[in-house]
């Protein structure tokens, strides 16, 4: 799964944001399968973990991005 079209927020800094990647590796521990509560998949706390990691991991908050398979 890949992270894609990642809208970093550099407050404008070009620079930065040109050093960020727009497309990352999602690790597998984000996987639907680890977000399955009484048989029904948990979306949103997928979603928002996804995008915790995201930030954390790059040190810079964003305004979203897709997900592909």
């Amino acid at each position: 799964m890949k992270a894609k079209n990642i809208k970093w927020d550099t407050d404008g800094d070009h620079e930065v944001f040109d050093s960020l990647p727009q497309e990352v590796e999602i690790p597998s521990r984000f996987s639907e399968k680890n977000y399955m509560e009484g048989g029904e998949f948990d979306e949103d706390t997928m979603w928002d973990d996804i995008s915790d990691w995201l930030s954390d991991t790059y040190g810079f908050c964003h305004g979203g991005f897709e997900v592909e398979d």
